[in-house]
């Protein structure tokens, strides 16, 4: 645990912090991406560098800001190395931001300390994968700092910037805007308490919000493009996202075990007694509110859509740690009167979760379980790399993105996931026998025939018959259009590791 100012232990500097974040994300220097997401950014920010606007020339559902932080592995090449290094010194930003929100809340100079241990052990809880929820944290928790200020301040200055902190995380993903609704909502309980003034620092945090989402439509409205920066951010997103398919129980139940009970028990412990003590006390101190709300609340945006993928549950680690640094500190206080037993408690709290995700991390990559190790992924692209040249783009039947990384080859149509001609489902939770025909996308269908009509990639994969990444459920018979293109315009060439290759006629 973190020491007291008198236990003089070598704990308190960034140094000390970074030992366990470089052990866990280290494995990525090893083994490349880690996930495929990680493979689906760098793709997209290849395109960019290829000279493709994102929403336009190459296509997704996250903001804008997730591909631009990937600028320096798309500068690089198809290599993830530089993006792991970064990481690596943004988990240990976000985790001193952290912990000095914890200092301003408490006055404390050890919940520096502490808040700042929380969130750095709460972020390597997981499969160390360059992910949203990785990015937008450090915005996220300046606007949990700023928001801790603005309540000692009273500043409108602080609201703004605080704002201005979310507007970025929701650049990075468009759930962190959950921390807007937790302070909105926090300056109405206030408001109900007699406190004055709300109104004006309400709309200096939404104008702070605003700010960077109006500046990035900007930037598209010059570029003739808002029409699609809409589309893909706003429409994609909260009206046609699909859920996820098949029964969302089982994921749920997984991810609260890993990415919960697993990965931060103490930090929980503490933030479920903070809670308890704020409902039923007296005190009703904005900030504990706040701190409370947006912890809580949180759980809203990781189960949008029913998937509960594991790294959802990295976006509770800010809050997570900041409201439970008040009992870390009480904590560090009874120290010494502690039993051995609930010292080694305390310590084994701490402890499991990094070594278990430790052998997750570096376990895996012995096992070849990542993206880039998978072994029909692998002969298909070194199929792809030698039968085609570097200038020549390719197109995929399928949901895996790391076929273009390990070959090296751009997309030759706006979509490096097809799943979102079908659907939009994830393909890993589709079950037998599926009907996928009812959940076409007609419009993303002939986008992207257009797509393969006006730039005519040189190759057309399809991963159906190789049932790379559980493609198996979607054969090109699912889309009849798009499978008499390819029978009329190109011509089965090979059957690299089972999937069918077709070079164009």
């Amino acid at each position: 645990m973190v020491p007291s100012e008198s236990s003089r232990l070598p704990l308190r500097s960034p140094a000390w912090l970074l030992v366990p974040i470089v052990a866990v994300r280290a494995a990525g220097l090893a083994w490349g991406a880690l996930d495929i997401d990680e493979t689906d950014f760098l793709l997209m920010a290849r395109m960019m560098l290829a000279g493709e606007i994102p929403y336009v020339g190459t296509v997704d559902k996250k903001p804008v800001l997730a591909y631009l932080f990937y600028a320096p592995s798309a500068l690089s090449g198809f290599h993830m190395w530089p993006m792991q290094l970064l990481a690596m010194g943004w988990v240990l930003a976000t985790s001193l931001v952290v912990g000095r929100a914890a200092l301003a809340w408490t006055g404390r100079r050890e919940a520096a300390w502490a808040g700042a241990w929380l969130a750095c052990l709460a972020q390597t809880a997981c499969v160390p994968a360059v992910n949203t929820e990785t990015m937008l944290a450090l915005p996220a928790a300046a606007g949990l700092l700023f928001f801790v200020r603005s309540w000692q301040s009273g500043r409108a200055r602080d609201d703004f910037l605080a704002g201005i902190c979310v507007g970025l995380a929701t650049l990075f993903k468009h759930q962190a805007g959950i921390e807007l609704l937790a302070f909105l909502a926090t300056s109405a309980v206030a408001a109900g308490r007699g406190v004055r003034g709300l109104a004006a620092r309400a709309l200096a945090l939404l104008a702070g919000f605003a700010l960077p989402w109006l500046l990035a439509a900007g930037v598209y409205a010059a570029l003739g493009h808002l029409g699609e920066f809409v589309e893909w951010n706003v429409w994609r997103n909260l009206v046609l996202a699909a859920a996820g398919a098949g029964s969302p129980i089982p994921r749920l139940l997984e991810g609260l075990a890993l990415g919960i009970l697993l990965a931060a028990p103490l930090a929980w412990a503490l933030a479920l007694r903070e809670t308890r003590d704020l409902l039923g006390g007296p005190d009703r101190d904005p900030v504990r509110v706040g701190l409370a709300l947006a912890l809580w609340l949180t759980f809203v945006p990781v189960s949008l859509g029913g998937r509960f993928y594991g790294h959802y549950f990295l976006q509770f680690a800010p809050p997570l740690a900041l409201f439970a640094t008040p009992g870390a500190l009480r904590l560090l206080d009874r120290w010494p009167a502690l039993s051995p037993g609930r010292r080694r408690l305390v310590a084994t709290a701490l402890a499991l979760p990094l070594a278990v995700f430790l052998g997750v991390s570096w376990g895996g990559g012995f096992l070849g379980r990542f993206p880039l190790q998978e072994p029909r992924t692998r002969e298909l692209a070194r199929w792809i790399a030698t039968h085609t040249a570097p200038s020549e783009r390719i197109a995929v039947w399928g949901h895996y993105s790391p076929i273009y990384v390990l070959a090296g080859r751009l997309s030759g149509t706006r979509y490096h996931n097809t799943s979102i001609q079908i659907g939009d489902f994830d393909p890993h939770h589709l079950p037998e026998g599926f009907d996928l025909s009812a959940h076409v996308s007609g419009r993303d269908v002939d986008r992207l025939l257009g797509d393969l009509e006006a730039n005519r990639p040189a190759i057309f994969v399809d991963t159906a018959p190789a049932d790379i990444h559980d493609w198996r459920h979607v054969p090109l018979e699912v889309v009849p259009r798009l499978k008499k293109y390819v029978d009329d315009r190109y011509v089965l060439v090979a059957r690299p590791a089972g999937a069918a290759v077709y070079r164009r006629r």
